[in-house]
């Protein structure tokens, strides 16, 4: 449920098929966003599964599997 949810956000954010994006889907690099993208996205799950997050934590997702896993620890 949580990959999809993200997989869903990153697609609508990064106007990208959902296609494009799997567990290994490096997000500033293979969908080509920028760290304001991967922020936005953070709020987004922020306010989807009540979680929070700090700049620090944006250091340490590189993937969307490393993404994936912060939520899921979160939650």
């Amino acid at each position: 449920m949580v990959f999809e949810t993200i997989r869903a956000f990153l697609a609508e954010e990064l106007a990208v098929d959902e296609e494009r994006i799997t567990m290994s889907t490096v997000i500033l690099e293979d969908l080509e966003a920028e760290l304001s993208d991967l922020a936005d996205l953070m709020l987004m799950l922020e306010q989807e599964f009540g979680i929070e997050w700090t700049d620090d934590d944006l250091k340490d997702i590189e993937t969307v599997s490393d993404l994936t896993s912060f939520v899921e620890n979160q939650i």
